[in-house]
């Protein structure tokens, strides 16, 4: 009685100190899970084990046995299943919100001749209601398997991406293991281009303040060249076409009459509706911009001076506004402006009317 009372204080002991510690112990990168299947095979060798006891039946001290085996074996064979697997993540390297994404995942098998079964990859990565799930079949040895993931993205900005998990139930579904794979990464999810109301109402007019503008620029005739789709009559050359009996133009030197400046003025009042119209404004300076980039204008975008189209819409989708702060300090600079604020009088004050179209957070 005494050893038996100093065993069952020495098991508390232990578990208590288990129980303190377990916060502290590190956790492998792997990990196990009963199945209902599984706990339902747990009650049922519990059962059997209670049945042998009690009655001292050989025969169900086989049957034991052979249930633990085959519990210890679907342990093992799980985790072989998972071991050597090499995960590759393609995701394309412009993505714009809303659109359909398609990734390329592969999955290569390291062990040479044992496959790996029933494979199913989990994606840490918030793109809607549930994260996104891929389905491996089977994976044969040496080999790699590669499928395509269709993702979409709903909103602008930066998406991190921290960690897959590998999960299989293989071979008998009792235990599901699960492996974890660190991979981070951010990804840059661009602004919706997709025409918007506001820039459907306003694009015309503001091609046309933009084609008044441009011309009375450009003096150096560079060449003279047969039009083409989109020439505008301004620069028809009247004598070379009679000439020739072919329509030509007069191309010049200083292209500077097809390039277009962005000004994006992130100041917006304090206010809760003005995070909605700070969106709405992002969304219309990303459209705008690949609407006009598709013309042939040649863009800039302020505060940055940044020229490439995608540098532009990557800093549109990474903007934030400032709440409460001054309005961006605007100058002419000799281009067609376009502006994007939330005070247009203030900013606007200085400027030559007949160089900007302005768009107000305020009416979008």
């Amino acid at each position: 009685a005494g050893a038996a009372a100093a065993s069952g204080l020495g098991l508390l002991v232990g578990f208590y100190v288990v129980f303190r510690l377990w916060r502290f112990l590190p956790r492998p990168a792997w990990s196990y899970q009963v199945t209902r299947h599984g706990a339902w095979y747990v009650f049922g060798i519990l059962a059997v084990a209670f049945g042998a006891l009690t009655s001292a039946n050989n025969l169900l001290f086989l049957v034991l046995a052979c249930m633990l085996a085959a519990l210890l074996v679907s342990g093992l064979f799980s985790r072989l299943n998972l071991a050597d697997l090499e995960l590759q993540f393609a995701v394309p390297e412009d993505i714009f919100a809303g659109q359909e994404v398609p990734v390329r995942v592969s999955l290569k098998n390291g062990k040479s001749r044992m496959p790996s079964f029933a494979i199913r990859l989990e994606i840490e990565l918030e793109v809607g209601e549930r994260h996104p799930e891929v389905w491996f079949p089977m994976v044969t040895g040496g080999q790699t398997a590669t499928t395509l993931l269709s993702l979409r993205f709903p909103h602008r900005g930066r998406y991190r991406q921290e960690h897959f998990w590998l999960r299989s139930g293989f071979p008998f579904g009792f235990l599901q293991r699960s492996a974890r794979l660190r991979l981070p990464r951010d990804i840059v999810v661009y602004p919706a281009v997709a025409p918007v109301a506001e820039m459907e109402s306003t694009l015309p007019q503001l091609a046309r303040e933009w084609e008044r503008y441009r011309g009375g620029l450009g003096q150096d005739l560079y060449r003279i060249r047969p039009y083409q789709t989109g020439d505008t009559s301004r620069v028809v050359h009247w004598k070379a076409t009679a000439h020739t009996g072919e329509l030509k133009v007069r191309e010049f030197s200083v292209e500077e009459d097809r390039r277009l400046e962005l000004v994006f003025d992130e100041a917006v009042p304090e206010g809760p509706q003005w995070e909605a119209r700070f969106e709405r404004a992002v969304a219309l300076c990303a459209s705008l911009a690949w609407q006009m980039h598709a013309r042939g204008a040649v863009l800039r975008l302020q505060p940055e001076e940044l020229e490439n189209i995608y540098d532009i819409l990557r800093y549109l989708a990474l903007a934030n506004p400032l709440v409460g702060e001054r309005p961006l300090e605007v100058e002419p600079s000799g281009l067609f402006q376009v502006i994007f604020t939330a005070r247009p009088a203030e900013v606007t004050a200085g400027l030559p009317e007949a160089s900007y179209y302005c768009y107000s957070m305020e009416n979008l």
